[in-house]
């Protein structure tokens, strides 16, 4: 599997759990514990992405 066709599903994916979210929010909201891990998650995988794709240029 090429590395660009992994980081468009990446990509895909976390669009498509985004646009989710946005749709049919939980019900009650987020526990501020699990938004923060979730934010961080977030980041680490953004951070994961640029790397990957600064080192394949």
């Amino acid at each position: 599997m090429k590395a660009t066709a992994f980081i468009r599903g990446m990509a895909i994916g976390m669009v498509a759990g985004v646009a989710l979210d946005m749709v049919a929010p939980s019900i009650g909201g987020r526990k501020t514990t699990v938004g923060k891990a979730m934010q961080k998650v977030g980041n680490a995988v953004d951070t994961a992405i640029d790397d990957v794709s600064d080192r394949l240029r």
